[in-house]
């Protein structure tokens, strides 16, 4: 089994971060309601966005390092 590398770490994280985003975005605990409530799952989303690209593109780079 080989070691992790750092690309594979940074995988994981954004992988949590938009795991915990859903719960934010499910649990709602700060209570918003109304418009509040559609900017914060609004901001939250694009979060949850950015991560997914950004695992996109680590795994890209990573596909093309074993080539």
């Amino acid at each position: 089994m080989s070691e992790a590398t750092s690309q594979d770490v940074w995988i994981v994280v954004l992988h949590e971060m938009m795991m915990h985003i859903q719960k934010f975005v499910d649990d709602n605990p700060m209570d918003y309601k109304g418009k509040e409530k559609k900017a914060y799952t609004t901001a939250l989303g694009m979060v949850s966005v950015l991560c997914k690209n950004m695992i996109e593109d680590i795994s890209e780079e990573k596909s093309h390092e074993t080539i």
